[in-house]
């Protein structure tokens, strides 16, 4: 055995040194993408100085040893309680034991103990002791005969190795058709090792037909086809095995039978690389623009560790060496896959103005050129004579004021996930400035200076989902109001938000403004007038709501768009509770302290009377309700 297995180094063996020139020939940036190439070599060369390593160092596939080769063999780690369902005589109840006992002497190093107790797994008084089942014997079998790290070179047979093999695979093929590969896999490389090449070839051949993601078949058949001088029909069959696994580039470079046709080597891989990458530009175009989006309205996006390489491979990857090319060609689908989830997931907040509001009118100032005649002295008069005077006409610029209408613009907010997508939004009403009679029973006037924007809706949960990334309500559905929020979770809600360019006058409404958009110009109890037998058309409260919250909008809005005013969830205000104040006031905000925020507009669960436009009641900002939510005013820039 040791005779063959001389000759068989002296058939494969590599040169280190040799190989080392290829590994740094081949263009492979190894700080970056792939390693040390040093590892690399030591992975994938077929370096056999020390003879205590065995004839496994040239087998690409049983390199290890002990029980990680039973870990490599697929279904050969089946264990015995697994096997024993499957046995259905007790012939091969008998036949899984000795195998058992052969595994577990393979694991601890006794390799003779090991193959007598598979020669008694498979001999009998019958033709098959596990029938279809048996191949786990002759795969285990043919391992040892063939060689691996740390076996018993005593052991050795490459002929058996190979019969051993090709008998697993027969057994295997139907039921276990990629573990039949991996045996013929191994069959081919014993017939190789042999100098067995047709054999080889047709085993191989076999493998990649049973097995066809087993890239290791497809750079066997390379191999042995480059042994055979098939150089033309060997180069495309790697070219396989490096659609599979990139290294493969990188074990040819380190391979004896490859570096007799080095420059046909160098050229083709090169092809390959200039290939892949002209692939790949397209595909990567494509998904860097699916994400434009994202790359435009998202910081992070620009940051994004997959994204800023795929840039890199756009910018410089035509000079790329061949595995850093292959790093990224090779996992582009998952890499694509990764920042697609991404951006999907991002959320992305959007504010655009509206045009054509509510329209309004203002008085403004302008200017206009008008004439007017001036008498001018032509000459002076004196003690005897009277002055020469004529009437010049002349022009001059005067202001003057005019009634002028304009619209008063109204904003969407958008929430848009990476690629675009609108995942939910939220429409503000223009609110116009105005004077009103506040509160109930202790009236006053209130003038909003100032015009401003209210949200038509209470925020949604899936606006708050959006934003926060949670949501806290009991009643779920993403156009329901989000509830069980404190008045201090809806700054959290707020501050965010503001971070959107054109949100910067976001808050609360004060306790004017929401009475004051809840009105719209009404004096009566309601929105809508006095009449509770009217009240259902625009409210969820007690009696109609099912004692729980409702989708939003789906009754009438007041007359300037709000929905759910009255209704549905209490709605937070900015103001501490207090007092009124007594006599008119300008855009009032309530108190300077105190120990409860106020909440308007009645709830879900509320009778008549708690959903008029004037009640008001008040909660520590630390408490939370499942029917109390809140929405949003904003001042328009100035």
């Amino acid at each position: 055995m040791l005779a063959v297995s001389r000759q068989t180094r002296e058939v494969v063996a590599s040169n280190e040194a040799l190989a080392n020139e290829h590994i740094q020939a081949l263009a492979a940036s190894s700080a970056r993408i792939t390693g040390a190439h040093n590892e690399e070599f030591e992975q994938f060369s077929y370096s056999l100085d020390h003879i205590s390593t065995g004839i496994s160092e040239l087998s690409p596939t049983f390199h290890w040893g002990f029980g990680e080769v039973i870990a490599s063999l697929g279904h050969m780690s089946d264990t015995l309680v697994e096997l024993g369902k499957i046995a259905k005589t007790t012939v091969q109840v008998v036949a899984f034991n000795h195998f058992e006992i052969a595994r577990d002497a393979f694991r601890q190093g006794l390799y003779q103990e090991c193959v007598e107790e598979l020669d008694k797994a498979i001999a009998g008084d019958h033709t098959s002791a596990g029938y279809k089942l048996e191949w786990r014997f002759h795969q285990l079998l043919g391992t040892v005969r063939l060689g691996f790290a740390g076996g018993d070179l005593a052991l050795l047979d490459l002929a058996k190795a190979e019969e051993s093999f090709l008998l697993a695979a027969r057994y295997g093929k139907t039921d276990y058709p990629e573990d039949a590969g991996r045996a013929l896999l191994a069959a081919g490389w014993a017939a190789y090792c042999q100098g067995r090449m047709t054999e080889a070839l047709a085993h191989t051949d076999q493998a990649m037909a049973l097995h066809p993601r087993l890239g290791e078949a497809f750079f066997q058949a390379a191999k042995v086809r480059m042994a055979l001088g098939e150089v033309e029909v060997a180069l495309p069959v790697l070219s396989k095995a490096i659609d599979l696994d990139r290294f493969y580039a990188l074990k040819a470079a380190g391979d004896g039978d490859f570096q007799k046709y080095d420059e046909k080597l160098r050229g083709f891989l090169e092809a390959i690389r200039q290939e892949k990458h002209r692939q790949s530009v397209p595909l990567v175009k494509a998904a860097l623009d699916k994400i434009s989006f994202w790359r435009e309205h998202a910081p992070e996006a620009k940051k994004h560790a997959g994204v800023c390489r795929l840039d890199e491979f756009l910018a410089k990857g035509g000079a790329w060496p061949l595995l850093d090319m292959l790093a990224v060609v090779q996992n582009l689908d998952k890499a694509i896959g990764a920042i697609e989830a991404g951006a999907k997931s991002a959320r992305i907040i959007l504010a655009t103005k509206v045009p054509g509001g509510v329209p309004r009118s203002r008085e403004e100032k302008y200017p206009v050129e008008e004439t007017y005649q001036e008498k001018v002295v032509i000459t002076p008069g004196g003690f005897f004579r009277k002055a020469v005077t004529e009437l010049r006409t002349k022009t001059r610029t005067v202001m003057k004021t005019r009634t002028v209408q304009y619209p008063l613009d109204e904003i969407r907010l958008d929430v848009h996930d990476g690629l675009g997508i609108r995942v939910t939004s939220s429409e503000f009403c223009a609110i116009p400035s105005g004077t009103f009679m506040m509160g109930d029973k202790q009236k006053h006037q209130v003038t909003i200076s100032r015009d401003f924007l209210m949200v038509k809706y209470p925020v949604t949960q899936a606006l708050w989902q959006a934003v926060m990334g949670d949501n806290p309500s009991k009643f779920k559905g993403t156009d329901r109001p989000v509830e069980q929020v404190t008045w201090d979770d809806c700054q959290r809600f707020i501050t965010k938000l503001r971070a959107t360019p054109g949100l910067a006058g976001l808050s609360l409404p004060t306790e004017a403004e929401w009475e004051y958009a809840c009105r719209a110009g009404s004096t009566t109890a309601y929105c809508f007038g006095d009449e509770e037998s009217s009240l259902g058309d625009y409210a969820w409260y007690g009696p109609n709501s099912g004692r729980e919250t409702q989708p939003v909008g789906q009754k009438k809005p007041n007359a300037w768009g709000l929905y759910d005013m009255h209704g549905n969830v209490w709605e937070w205000c900015q103001d501490w509770y207090g007092n009124y104040p007594v006599g008119s006031v300008t855009d009032p905000c309530g108190p300077s302290f105190g120990s409860g925020r106020v909440f308007r507009g009645g709830s879900w669960l509320s009778d008549p009377r708690r959903v008029r436009s004037a009640e008001r009641y008040w909660f520590e900002p630390v408490n939370r309700s499942i029917s109390l939510g809140f929405r949003l005013v904003l001042l328009p820039d100035q």
